[in-house]
């Protein structure tokens, strides 16, 4: 389903993820986290581990290889990554990260549940993720979608947390 509604729309431009982005993989064994380390480490675990080295200082995607497959963060800073997630640096000028954040998040699974592999663990390579196909509206447009998408999801974590209090 594509909640940002830009499925069939020919005036939009359309391009492959391969071609705006550069996409590499971390190299690091999970087991390299360190308790209480210094650095964001990112494994296909729904929550990051720490570490005590970095490899990227940037603001990047980070998607999940395998194990919670297609999950997508956002960070910005100093990070590692395990060797079957994905990391996302070097978009382009045409586009605008955190709409391609959105992007992904609301349409990554569903193209990948078409294209993933199956063994005995669903993973994603390489060649998938770089020809997934994303709308590139003009950058206002993208900064537009990003602004409003970024204060529902602060809306929806207030409201959350304020459930939990009440809840208690």
């Amino acid at each position: 389903e594509d909640l940002l509604g830009f499925e069939g729309r020919t005036d939009v431009e359309w391009k492959k993820l391969g071609a705006v982005v550069k996409i590499e993989t971390g190299r690091l064994n999970a087991n390299e986290a360190v308790e209480g380390g210094k650095y964001m480490f990112f494994t296909t675990a729904a929550e990051p581990s720490r570490i005590d080295k970095y490899r990227w200082d940037t603001e990047a995607l980070l998607i999940a290889g395998n194990a919670n497959v297609g999950a997508v963060q956002y960070y910005k800073g100093k990070f590692e990554a395990y060797q079957r997630t994905y990391v996302i640096t070097e978009v382009t000028e045409e586009l605008d990260i955190k709409f391609l954040y959105y992007v992904l998040r609301n349409s990554l699974v569903s193209h990948l549940s078409n294209k993933s592999k199956k063994a005995a663990m669903t993973y994603i390579v390489l060649g998938d993720l770089q020809n997934f196909t994303l709308p590139l509206p003009p950058l206002p447009v993208q900064h537009q979608i990003v602004e409003i998408l970024d204060s529902f999801t602060e809306l929806i974590a207030e409201l959350t947390a304020e459930i939990e209090l009440r809840q208690k």
